[in-house]
């Protein structure tokens, strides 16, 4: 329904398909001014610390061409990590490690999201992480024989019994935790936060051993706007304001541009007594709750991607989630 809106923001993770069916439009970098040289490196700079050599993202996933930058797929207005979380108490196994959703501690209390481009990641990051594969294509863009690599593995525990059920949306997960259905999983942070905030003693691991999943937010216009100036007033305003960086950044997300979000930010408490919300969320003046956004970013397997073979993603995982 692209012709409904003009601008929108999306996981971009989803842009290749909807650039490539000419829902959105490429448009360019220097229509939004507030994208310069204030912008975190890691969407300059090829190489800067959290991109991927061999995916080429976040770089690929930003521009239309990496090595010019002067055309958007679309604006990333904020981005953050995947990882997993437990509950504290019941939960086995190596609690730094994506292991523990597969340990047999956890059996019938582990859970993934019914989504396979995520969370096939998730799981391709484990093996190759703790050295069980080496997979011919990026973790963001997996190869048939690295699809069968993860996809056995996968199959293999299922049979074990080791999952729950796979969970779909932000609500039931955090009943599933509050109730104690489930130990340990793919959570997404907000969802534990939304936990504990009911009593759950859930747990996010921000910084699990065999390193994060980042992914992009961003901003992308409608092939069918007839509103682009507005649009880039929009997205300017959303980058430079810090306004948006600032909501978000009490949640746990990250600004592109950091430099307006700091010192809104500094005038707020955060969940610690005594440190505001810019060194707890962003300076890791918590390290073992909250590290530090350069620590984080020296740490990650890659970034969330659409796969060139999606359609064999999601053949797989239909058929690995079915009965």
């Amino acid at each position: 329904n692209y012709k409904d809106y003009d601008v929108n923001q999306v996981n971009f993770s989803q842009n290749a398909p909807l650039l490539a069916q000419n829902a959105i439009q490429a448009f360019p970098v220097a229509d939004v001014p507030a994208w310069n040289d204030q912008v975190l490196p890691l969407f300059r700079e090829a190489g800067s610390p959290g991109s991927s050599e061999k995916s080429g993202w976040p770089m690929a996933g930003t521009y239309v061409d990496p090595a010019t930058m002067e055309q958007f797929i679309g604006t990333p207005t904020w981005f953050g990590f995947d990882a997993f979380g437990y509950l504290d108490g019941p939960t086995q196994g190596d609690l730094t490690s994506y292991g523990a959703i597969f340990d047999e501690g956890n059996k019938g209390h582990a859970t993934l999201l019914n989504e396979p481009i995520t969370t096939v990641m998730k799981v391709a990051t484990f093996l190759q992480g703790t050295g069980q594969a080496t997979f011919s294509g990026a973790l963001n863009n997996l190869s048939s024989d690295d699809l069968k690599i993860c996809f056995d593995f996968l199959n293999q525990k299922k049979q074990e019994g080791q999952f729950r059920l796979f969970w779909s949306d932000f609500g039931q997960l955090v009943d599933l935790l509050v109730a104690g259905e489930v130990w340990v999983g793919d959570f997404w942070a907000s969802a534990c936060a939304a936990a504990v905030a009911s009593g759950a003693k859930a747990v996010f691991v921000n910084d699990p051993a065999e390193g994060s999943n980042g992914w992009i937010q961003g901003a992308t216009v409608s092939a069918a706007t007839q509103h682009l100036p507005e649009v880039m007033k929009f997205i300017n305003w959303s980058l430079e304001s810090g306004v948006v960086g600032s909501v978000l950044g009490v949640q746990g997300y990250y600004s592109p541009r950091p430099d307006v979000v700091e010192p809104l930010l500094k005038e707020q408490e955060s969940p610690v007594e005594g440190i505001n919300a810019w060194d707890y969320w962003y300076m890791g003046a918590k390290p073992e709750e909250r590290p530090a956004l350069e620590t984080r970013l020296e740490h990650i397997a890659d970034w969330q991607a659409y796969p060139d073979n999606f359609d064999e993603y999601s053949r797989l995982w239909t058929a690995f989630t079915a009965g």
